[in-house]
């Protein structure tokens, strides 16, 4: 037997992604984290939303609803099971009764970035109002957090077609004539 070198064979490691199939909060001491699993019991610790959107793709992000709301509606109160589903319901279904969006009049200065992966831009601000809206979903942002957002810029971790799209319709919707 020979064995000869193939030319121009590309080897690549495959990567597997493993669907989250629970969550539970996680204490550390005093600090309480969302411990997300995954199918093989891979898991992984997450103590800011933002930290969790930087893992997550829009796949774990439906999933990690559906979870959330099974969780939640068996009457759980800890504060950290309430802040991931005020979030993840924030995101996923946007209600302009919510305080948040009465918050707006407040911002002033603001970050603006996109997690590309998952398709969720975050707003901040130093006063610590911290709005997460998927990308093709339309939230009830006033014209001057609007205006506030182009201003700031962006802030992406490569240039690509998702964030040249979504300053576009940022921008239309600044455009739209007051009603």
């Amino acid at each position: 037997m020979i064995i000869v070198p193939e030319q121009g064979m590309n080897v690549e490691a495959l990567q597997t992604k493993y669907p989250i199939i629970d969550w539970e909060i996680y204490t550390e001491g005093t600090r309480k984290y969302w411990k997300i699993i995954r199918v093989g019991n891979h898991t992984k610790v997450h103590h800011f939303f933002d930290d969790m959107l930087k893992a997550f793709d829009m796949d774990d992000l439906v999933l990690a609803l559906e979870l959330v709301k099974v969780e939640f509606n068996s009457q759980n109160t800890d504060d950290k099971e309430r802040e991931i589903w005020v979030e993840l319901k924030r995101l996923f279904e946007p209600d302009t009764d919510d305080e948040l969006w009465k918050l707006q009049k407040h911002i002033h200065d603001l970050t603006w970035r996109l997690y590309d992966s998952c398709g969720v831009h975050h707003v901040s601000t130093e006063k610590g109002i911290d709005i997460y809206m998927l990308v093709e979903k339309e939230y009830p942002l006033s014209r001057g957090t609007l205006t506030l957002m182009l201003v700031a810029k962006l802030l992406v971790d490569q240039d690509n077609e998702m964030s040249r799209e979504l300053l576009r319709k940022i921008f239309m919707q600044v455009e739209r004539p007051r009603r």
